[in-house]
Protein backbone atom coordinates (compact mmCIF):
# COMPACT_ATOMS: atom_id res chain seq x y z
CA UNK A 1 0.00 0.00 0.00
CA UNK A 2 1.15 3.49 -0.95
CA UNK A 3 2.26 5.42 2.38
CA UNK A 4 0.78 8.88 2.39
CA UNK A 5 2.46 11.59 4.77
CA UNK A 6 0.56 11.66 7.93
CA UNK A 7 1.87 15.10 8.72
CA UNK A 8 0.19 16.73 5.58
CA UNK A 9 -3.59 15.75 6.98
CA UNK A 10 -3.10 15.68 10.74
CA UNK A 11 -5.21 19.05 10.37
CA UNK A 12 -8.66 17.24 9.63
CA UNK A 13 -8.83 16.07 13.16
CA UNK A 14 -9.56 19.71 14.50
CA UNK A 15 -13.34 18.77 14.26
CA UNK A 16 -12.55 16.09 16.40
CA UNK A 17 -14.69 16.33 19.28
CA UNK A 18 -12.01 14.45 21.66
CA UNK A 19 -12.70 16.87 23.80
CA UNK A 20 -15.94 18.98 22.89
CA UNK A 21 -14.23 22.19 22.94
CA UNK A 22 -12.55 24.23 20.35
CA UNK A 23 -8.46 23.72 19.97
CA UNK A 24 -7.03 25.69 23.43
CA UNK A 25 -4.83 28.21 22.53
CA UNK A 26 -2.81 27.91 25.77
CA UNK A 27 -0.75 24.94 27.31
CA UNK A 28 -3.33 23.09 29.67
CA UNK A 29 -3.03 23.67 33.68
CA UNK A 30 -4.00 20.13 34.66
CA UNK A 31 -1.61 18.41 33.37
CA UNK A 32 1.93 19.35 34.97
CA UNK A 33 1.74 16.25 36.79
CA UNK A 34 0.09 13.79 34.20
CA UNK A 35 3.37 11.54 32.54
CA UNK A 36 2.00 12.00 29.19
CA UNK A 37 2.20 15.97 29.43
CA UNK A 38 4.58 15.85 26.37
CA UNK A 39 2.46 13.60 24.07
CA UNK A 40 -0.27 15.76 25.07
CA UNK A 41 1.19 19.37 24.33
CA UNK A 42 2.18 17.81 21.06
CA UNK A 43 -0.52 16.25 20.05
CA UNK A 44 -2.54 19.46 20.40
CA UNK A 45 -0.27 22.00 18.68
CA UNK A 46 -0.20 19.66 15.72
CA UNK A 47 -4.50 19.98 16.21
CA UNK A 48 -4.82 16.46 16.84
CA UNK A 49 -6.72 16.40 20.35
CA UNK A 50 -8.42 19.50 21.86
CA UNK A 51 -9.19 20.56 25.45
CA UNK A 52 -12.55 20.11 27.08
CA UNK A 53 -11.75 23.96 28.34
CA UNK A 54 -8.84 25.85 26.61
CA UNK A 55 -7.51 25.82 29.99
CA UNK A 56 -8.44 21.88 30.88
CA UNK A 57 -7.33 18.35 29.40
CA UNK A 58 -8.98 16.37 32.19
CA UNK A 59 -6.30 13.84 31.55
CA UNK A 60 -7.99 11.12 33.59
CA UNK A 61 -11.47 11.19 32.32
CA UNK A 62 -12.31 8.17 29.58
CA UNK A 63 -13.52 8.17 25.80
CA UNK A 64 -16.19 7.14 24.67
CA UNK A 65 -16.56 4.61 21.74
CA UNK A 66 -16.72 7.61 18.89
CA UNK A 67 -14.29 9.79 20.09
CA UNK A 68 -12.04 6.65 19.90
CA UNK A 69 -13.07 5.91 16.38
CA UNK A 70 -12.88 9.07 15.21
CA UNK A 71 -9.86 9.82 16.75
CA UNK A 72 -8.25 6.78 15.02
CA UNK A 73 -9.71 7.17 11.57
CA UNK A 74 -8.69 10.78 11.42
CA UNK A 75 -5.00 10.94 13.06
CA UNK A 76 -4.54 7.54 11.16
CA UNK A 77 -6.28 9.32 7.35
CA UNK A 78 -8.28 6.35 6.33
CA UNK A 79 -10.55 7.25 4.00
CA UNK A 80 -12.55 5.56 1.06
CA UNK A 81 -10.30 6.74 -2.11
CA UNK A 82 -9.04 3.71 -2.54
CA UNK A 83 -11.93 1.58 -2.07
CA UNK A 84 -14.97 0.77 -4.86
CA UNK A 85 -18.57 0.57 -3.74
CA UNK A 86 -21.45 -0.58 -5.98
CA UNK A 87 -23.07 2.10 -3.83
CA UNK A 88 -22.09 4.40 -1.04
CA UNK A 89 -22.15 3.33 2.42
CA UNK A 90 -23.73 4.66 5.19
CA UNK A 91 -23.12 4.71 9.16
CA UNK A 92 -27.23 2.90 9.55
CA UNK A 93 -26.68 0.36 7.15
CA UNK A 94 -23.46 -0.84 8.76
CA UNK A 95 -24.47 0.21 12.51
CA UNK A 96 -27.84 -0.22 14.39
CA UNK A 97 -26.67 2.51 16.64
CA UNK A 98 -25.20 5.02 14.59
CA UNK A 99 -27.10 7.72 12.95
CA UNK A 100 -26.16 9.03 9.69
CA UNK A 101 -25.97 12.43 11.21
CA UNK A 102 -23.58 12.08 14.08
CA UNK A 103 -20.43 13.78 13.89
CA UNK A 104 -18.79 10.54 14.01
CA UNK A 105 -20.64 8.65 10.86
CA UNK A 106 -17.98 9.34 8.57
CA UNK A 107 -15.51 8.10 10.93
CA UNK A 108 -17.23 4.71 11.90
CA UNK A 109 -18.04 4.23 7.74
CA UNK A 110 -14.04 4.91 7.06
CA UNK A 111 -12.96 2.79 9.70
CA UNK A 112 -15.21 -0.08 8.73
CA UNK A 113 -14.54 -0.14 5.37
CA UNK A 114 -10.70 -0.13 6.15
CA UNK A 115 -11.12 -3.13 8.28
CA UNK A 116 -11.09 -2.33 11.56
CA UNK A 117 -13.20 -4.58 13.51
CA UNK A 118 -16.04 -2.84 14.74
CA UNK A 119 -19.20 -4.70 15.69
CA UNK A 120 -22.72 -3.62 14.23
CA UNK A 121 -23.84 -2.81 17.62
CA UNK A 122 -21.47 -1.04 18.74
CA UNK A 123 -22.29 1.21 21.39
CA UNK A 124 -20.54 4.79 20.67
CA UNK A 125 -21.32 6.38 23.51
CA UNK A 126 -19.35 3.49 25.76
CA UNK A 127 -16.17 3.88 27.26
CA UNK A 128 -13.55 1.73 25.23
CA UNK A 129 -11.27 -0.74 27.57
CA UNK A 130 -7.33 -0.54 26.60
CA UNK A 131 -7.76 -3.64 24.75
CA UNK A 132 -10.14 -2.71 22.56
CA UNK A 133 -8.42 0.61 21.69
CA UNK A 134 -5.21 -0.68 21.50
CA UNK A 135 -6.79 -3.34 19.10
CA UNK A 136 -8.42 -0.61 16.86
CA UNK A 137 -5.11 1.72 16.42
CA UNK A 138 -3.20 -1.10 15.11
CA UNK A 139 -5.56 -1.91 12.37
CA UNK A 140 -5.45 1.72 12.03
CA UNK A 141 -1.60 2.06 11.67
CA UNK A 142 -1.41 -0.81 9.68
CA UNK A 143 -3.52 0.52 7.17
CA UNK A 144 -0.99 3.17 6.04
CA UNK A 145 2.02 1.00 5.15
CA UNK A 146 3.42 -2.21 5.40
CA UNK A 147 6.09 -2.39 8.39
CA UNK A 148 8.71 -4.81 8.58
CA UNK A 149 8.24 -6.51 12.06
CA UNK A 150 10.63 -9.05 13.95
CA UNK A 151 8.89 -12.24 15.06
CA UNK A 152 9.19 -12.70 18.54
CA UNK A 153 6.13 -13.31 21.30
CA UNK A 154 6.25 -11.26 24.07
CA UNK A 155 5.30 -12.92 27.37
CA UNK A 156 2.12 -11.14 29.10
CA UNK A 157 1.36 -11.92 32.53
CA UNK A 158 -2.24 -11.02 32.59
CA UNK A 159 -2.75 -12.53 29.14
CA UNK A 160 -5.62 -14.77 30.75
CA UNK A 161 -7.93 -11.51 30.62
CA UNK A 162 -7.05 -10.56 27.19
CA UNK A 163 -9.90 -11.41 24.30
CA UNK A 164 -8.37 -14.24 22.04
CA UNK A 165 -9.29 -11.87 18.88
CA UNK A 166 -7.47 -9.05 20.32
CA UNK A 167 -4.25 -10.96 21.39
CA UNK A 168 -2.29 -10.73 18.03
CA UNK A 169 -2.76 -6.89 17.80
CA UNK A 170 -1.76 -6.81 20.90
CA UNK A 171 1.51 -8.27 20.44
CA UNK A 172 2.00 -6.56 17.49
CA UNK A 173 1.61 -2.79 19.33
CA UNK A 174 3.97 -4.00 22.20
CA UNK A 175 6.49 -4.63 18.88
CA UNK A 176 5.39 -1.81 17.44
CA UNK A 177 6.48 0.50 20.73
CA UNK A 178 3.18 1.66 20.78
CA UNK A 179 2.76 0.58 24.50
CA UNK A 180 4.37 -1.06 27.12
CA UNK A 181 3.74 -3.70 30.02
CA UNK A 182 3.74 -2.35 32.85
CA UNK A 183 6.39 -3.13 35.77
CA UNK A 184 5.09 -6.43 36.50
CA UNK A 185 4.69 -7.58 32.93
CA UNK A 186 0.98 -6.67 33.02
CA UNK A 187 -0.90 -5.34 30.18
CA UNK A 188 -4.49 -4.31 31.91
CA UNK A 189 -6.48 -5.11 28.91
CA UNK A 190 -9.79 -4.55 30.64
CA UNK A 191 -8.96 -0.91 32.19
CA UNK A 192 -11.00 1.53 30.78
CA UNK A 193 -9.19 4.00 28.27
CA UNK A 194 -8.21 7.49 29.91
CA UNK A 195 -7.53 10.58 27.33
CA UNK A 196 -3.78 10.43 29.11
CA UNK A 197 -3.53 7.03 27.81
CA UNK A 198 -5.28 7.43 23.99
CA UNK A 199 -2.68 10.65 24.03
CA UNK A 200 0.06 8.40 24.47
CA UNK A 201 -0.88 5.32 22.11
CA UNK A 202 -1.89 7.84 19.09
CA UNK A 203 1.33 9.93 19.71
CA UNK A 204 3.82 6.95 19.30
CA UNK A 205 1.25 5.65 16.27
CA UNK A 206 1.99 9.14 14.54
CA UNK A 207 5.50 8.77 15.11
CA UNK A 208 5.51 5.23 14.21
CA UNK A 209 4.65 5.90 11.08
CA UNK A 210 6.07 9.10 10.60
CA UNK A 211 9.50 7.44 11.16
CA UNK A 212 8.91 5.03 8.76
CA UNK A 213 7.77 6.63 5.67
CA UNK A 214 9.13 6.19 2.76
CA UNK A 215 11.16 9.40 1.72
CA UNK A 216 9.12 11.42 -1.22
CA UNK A 217 11.09 11.67 -4.38
CA UNK A 218 10.19 14.65 -6.81
CA UNK A 219 10.47 13.92 -10.27
CA UNK A 220 12.96 16.52 -12.21
CA UNK A 221 11.12 18.81 -13.79
CA UNK A 222 13.08 18.95 -18.20
CA UNK A 223 14.16 22.04 -18.75
CA UNK A 224 12.37 23.63 -22.09
CA UNK A 225 14.83 23.58 -25.16
CA UNK A 226 16.56 26.99 -25.49
CA UNK A 227 15.18 28.88 -28.10
CA UNK A 228 17.74 30.39 -30.28
CA UNK A 229 15.46 32.42 -32.57
CA UNK A 230 14.21 34.43 -29.31
CA UNK A 231 17.71 34.62 -27.61
CA UNK A 232 18.80 36.37 -30.59
CA UNK A 233 16.33 38.93 -31.40
CA UNK A 234 16.98 39.33 -27.12
CA UNK A 235 20.82 40.18 -28.09
CA UNK A 236 19.81 42.69 -30.54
Amino acid sequence: MKKTMISAVLAMALMVPFAGQALASSPFNDISSSTAKQQIESLQSQGIINGVTTSEFRPADSLTAAQSVALIARSMNLSLAAIDFSSAPTASGWFKNISDEAWYANDFINAKANGLDLAEDIDPRAPMTREQFVHLLVQGLEKTGNYPLIKMYININDEADITTEYQGTIQRALLYKLTELDQDGNFDPQAIVTRADAAVLVYNAVKFVEAHQEPVIEEPVAEEPADDSAAAVEIK
